[in-house]
């Protein structure tokens, strides 16, 4: 595979990185256009170690633990990760070719003397360095046409963030087609990315739930108004389209089969023709998943690479205030919060980077108060006290006020992956 420039975007150099894991240690393989062949690093820790210490992050990153940041500052993760630093300068595009467990753990966010890949270099993930040359046989202009495909009907709770990511991302598109409610079905979406079209658009962004099927993992895919959209149905596909963005819980995930195959949306997605995908490793928040793409597309249209427009949109997701979260919280109930359900989720949320900012009063006003206009159905009006009543019985301990990062922690920042092509 040729690692050199093929048009004004690859002028950056490209370093690939390849792991595997054997029963004994971890293999490190490094490679640039530069270098008169391969390096290789061994690290001496067996696949089993490696598979309980990933389960423990893995754990605790679904659940929000606060311990979350030691256990990815844990020395044998940095040892993993050390050897891409030495091999790369600030601002080279690194590639990962993941094996083993190692596809599902967000190396980019492990520190190495205080230092992170997901801050000092633009990144990619791809499931083999054979697929790279499929992301880049072919080039668009940068993009300027989408669907967008949000909060469709299902029985799982809705999505309030996802109409306003809608209208954010669409208003960055010179055409952008939005499929919400009961439009966002299956049957129109194979309509649209199927053969025959007049033009296939160059983005396809999902704001809805993800389920992966580890039973199934050609089941994996996304729920919409009339069933999911399944990696079987992608695989039926020829995909045209230079980026597919799945803001879902865990659409990264695959199954792993003996040769470290792997089997899931995202392969699916590759194999389809999307020359790259971006995607969640865990349960995302809607919150901090809305701020952190409503950046990623403002730097896509800016003229940033995809790897690059993700690395910024980690960092200011970073530097976001309690005091801006709420801000953006505020602002869409004036948008979106039309209907009692929805208000009623963004109520909550407020209230809870209220009690974060240790104004404890403010967010039992704004639940008292929402309340006592008994706009809300029964059931919600019982969600809201249940909220009332989780704030008035935690401990109010002194806390960070309204100037401390709202998602400082990796499980705000670090789920989503860029595979595929990084330009």
């Amino acid at each position: 595979m040729q690692l050199g420039a093929e048009h004004p975007g690859d002028r950056a150099r490209i370093v690939l990185v390849e792991y595997y894991l054997t029963a004994e240690r971890a293999v490190v393989l490094g490679c640039t256009a530069d270098a008169a062949e391969p390096d290789l690093v061994t690290v001496p820790l067996p696949r089993q170690e490696i598979r309980e210490l990933a389960a423990l992050v893995r754990t605790a990153l679904r659940d929000n633990r606060p311990g979350v940041e030691a256990l990815l500052a844990d020395a044998r993760l940095a040892a993993l990760v050390a050897p891409v630093l030495r091999w790369s300068s600030p601002g080279d595009v690194v590639y990962l070719v993941p094996h083993d467990v190692l596809h599902v753990l967000p190396l980019h966010a492990v520190p190495v003397d205080g230092e992170r890949l997901a801050d000092r270099n633009p990144l990619a993930f791809t499931p083999t360095a054979s697929a790279l040359r499929y992301g880049r046989r072919r080039r668009s202009p940068r993009a300027d046409t989408a669907v967008i495909v949000t909060d469709p009907p299902t029985r799982r709770r809705p999505l309030v963030f996802a109409r306003e990511q809608a209208k954010a991302v669409g208003s960055g598109f010179r055409h952008a087609e939005i499929l919400s409610g009961e439009a966002a079905s299956r049957a129109r979406l194979l309509t649209l990315l199927g053969q025959g079209r007049k033009r296939a658009p160059e983005v396809v962004h999902f704001a809805a739930h993800g389920v992966f099927d580890a039973d199934k993992p050609m089941r994996s895919g996304i729920e919409l108004a009339d069933g999911r959209l399944t990696a079987e149905d992608l695989l039926r596909l020829s995909l045209d389209v230079d980026l597919v963005t799945l803001a879902a819980c865990e659409t990264g995930l695959s199954d792993r089969r003996p040769g470290d195959e792997l089997i899931g949306l995202t392969r699916a997605l590759l194999y389809a023709g999307a020359r790259s995908a971006l995607v969640a490793l865990w349960p995302v928040d809607e919150l901090s998943t809305s701020l952190l793409l409503r950046t990623f597309y403002t730097q896509l249209e800016s003229g940033a690479s995809k790897a690059e427009s993700l690395r910024v949109a980690q960092r200011r997701l970073r530097e976001q205030t309690i005091a801006d979260a709420v801000g953006h919280v505020r602002a869409a109930r004036s948008r979106v919060g039309d209907d009692p359900v929805t208000d009623a989720a963004l109520l909550r949320e407020e209230a809870r980077l209220l009690f974060r900012a240790h104004d404890h009063e403010g967010a039992e006003r704004l639940l008292t108060t929402a309340l006592a206009a008994r706009r809300h159905t029964a059931g919600v009006a019982a969600e809201l006290r249940v909220a009332l009543t989780q704030i008035r019985l935690a401990a109010h301990d002194a806390v960070p006020g309204w100037n401390a990062p709202a998602f400082a922690s990796p499980y705000h920042w670090a789920p989503f992956v860029l595979v595929g092509d990084w330009y």
